[in-house]
Order: structure tokens, then sequence, then C-alpha cells
């Protein structure tokens, strides 16, 4: 008789237990993987969450006027033209090189880029090697022949888009036969363009630069004002046109004794076009047309030249004025 409230403790225990409140059973594990993956992370966390890529190119400019950047760095650039009434006063012994321009550029190590036309590399070939192989000049595009690919373009002739295509992809391919160099930018012949223009350029791989500041040494005969242009226009990351054609722009070697030391005076180092976009992104046009033409406005009176006269040469000779 003593042990029947021993057997009864354990069921009070059991129905103490019972009695406390419990998740039902079913609900732990009923659910397994699946309720976890059935609510996907939304898409704007997802974005936050996405690890950084590292070394991730930058797109491609449409066309470089200069560079972003509060580095003192400017970028000269050169403009080497030819065109069939030109390459015949060069067969005929003309030379179409600023050598003093040139000379002074190497004699004090500046860098630069030089745009070149196919035919000019085609016809100076030796010049072209020597300058594609001095480490701080860059070589670039300017056509085969110099035709306009947007009309009005300063009385240059226009081509068809076919045509345009192929000015820059012969110049391109007798640029590299010449001088072992490929380049990777472009510059339009007298820097007009449109839409289609620029489409043919990209298609080619290649980059298309103008610029933001115009040095006006295109038959100036004025060194001084062609400086004083180039140091009122100047800032960081820049990039300055000027020509190394002796008759077409007389005044460029003097003119750059006066603009490299006085920029040097300012604290300013002098870069490829490549070294320019690597310290800022491309600085672009604003203009959604992408129409670039340049015709006066009015009746512009012509200038007599200042000389005219044969030319001789081991081929002939020909007459031109300058």
């Amino acid at each position: 008789m003593r042990r029947a409230p021993l057997l009864l403790l354990p069921m009070f225990l059991l129905a103490a237990v019972s009695a406390y409140p419990q998740a039902a059973a079913t609900k732990v594990g009923s659910q397994p993987a699946q309720a976890v993956i059935a609510h996907p992370l939304l898409p704007a966390r997802q974005e936050e969450i996405r690890p950084p890529v590292v070394g991730e190119p930058a797109p491609v400019p449409r066309i470089v006027l200069g560079a972003q950047t509060t580095r003192p760095i400017v970028a000269l650039t050169f403009d080497l033209d030819m065109n069939q009434g030109m390459a015949a006063a060069a067969r005929a012994g003309f030379r179409w090189i600023n050598t003093d321009a040139t000379s002074y550029l190497e004699s004090t190590n500046v860098h630069a880029t030089l745009f070149m036309t196919g035919m000019w590399a085609e016809l100076y070939p030796a010049e072209a090697r020597r300058l594609a192989t001095n480490p701080n000049f860059e070589i670039g595009n300017h056509s085969y022949s110099h035709p306009a690919f947007h009309s009005p373009c300063y009385g240059l002739g226009s081509v068809s888009r076919t045509v345009q295509a192929s000015q820059v992809q012969r110049a391109q391919q007798a640029i590299e036969r010449v001088t072992g160099v490929a380049p990777q930018y472009f510059r339009f012949p007298g820097g007009c363009y449109d839409r289609s223009a620029l489409d043919i350029v990209h298609a080619a791989g290649l980059i298309p630069v103008q610029w933001n500041v115009n040095s006006m040494d295109a038959f100036n005969a004025y060194p001084q004002q062609i400086a004083a242009v180039v140091l009122a226009g100047v800032k960081p990351g820049s990039i300055v046109v000027m020509h190394l054609m002796r008759a077409n722009a007389p005044s460029s070697a003097a003119a750059l004794r006066l603009i490299i030391p006085a920029l040097q005076r300012r604290g300013y180092e002098f870069v490829t076009v490549s070294e320019l976009l690597a310290a800022g992104p491309a600085i672009q046009p604003t203009d959604p047309r992408e129409v670039v033409e340049a015709a006066p406005t009015r009746p512009m009176p012509t200038r007599a030249p200042q000389s005219c006269g044969w030319v001789s040469g081991i081929k002939g000779r020909v007459y031109i004025c300058r």
C-alpha cells in the first residue's frame, strides 16, 4: 500500500511538463531548405553586396577634348598633313616638315603626340621612323590624304562614307608599315566631323582626339601671337593643337621656344595623349548633335601669298605659293 504514492509521482511530473507551452513538433523542420531559398534577395540588395570589380576598364570616350585633372599637365599635339597637291611638291623636292620644331622638341625631351597622315609617312619614311622610335613621342592617325570628314571644313574636299572608312584604314596600314607603330588615336582633318564620321573611327578601333586649345599657328607668321594664345588657354589637362608643316605653319618652332619655357616656369609637365588620359577621365563635347564644321560666316578677303615660285627636285619642278 505504501508504493501507491510513489507510482503516482511520475505521472504528476509528466502531466506538468506536457502542460508547458511548446511549439508544435511539425513546425520544426517541416519546411526544409525551401523556406530559405523561396525568397531571394532583392535586386537592390544584390547590387549592394556585389564585390567591386578590380581593374574594370573605363568606357571608351566618344571623343577627347582634354582630361579632367588638377595636375599641371598638358598634351602638345602636332599634325603632319599631306594631300595630293602637297605630295606633288614633295616629289619635286619640297620638304613638308619643320625640322627646326622637331629638333627643339627632341632637345628639350618634351613628350608629345604626332598625328601623321599615311601619305606623309610614305613620302618621308626615314623621318617618320625616326619620330616614331623616339620614346617621348606618340604617333596618331590623321587620315591618309587629309580630306574633310564633314563639310564645310576650311575648303577641304569632301569624300563619301566609304572613302572615309578607307582613309582611316589606309593611314593605319601605311603608318604601321613604315614605322612599326599601330596608332590608337585619330584626329579628323580640320577637326571637322559628324556622328557618322565618329562611328567610322570607332569601328576601326580608334579613339578620336580633338583639342581644347587651338594655337592658331596655321599660316600664322607671328610666333608671339601663337604663344600668347596658347599660354592664355592652357589649363591642367589641356590638349593643344599645333602643326609641323614648314610652309603651312612657318612660326611653330619660334612659338615653341616661347611656349615650352613659359609653361615649365608655371610648373607644367608635358605628356602624351595616353599619359594625359591616364591622369583623369576624358573631357568630351556636350553638344548632342555631334557635329563640328568650319566655314567663315561671311566672305573673307583673299590674302595674297607671301611668295610664289618654282621648286626644283630630282623628279622635276613644281610651282607653289606660300
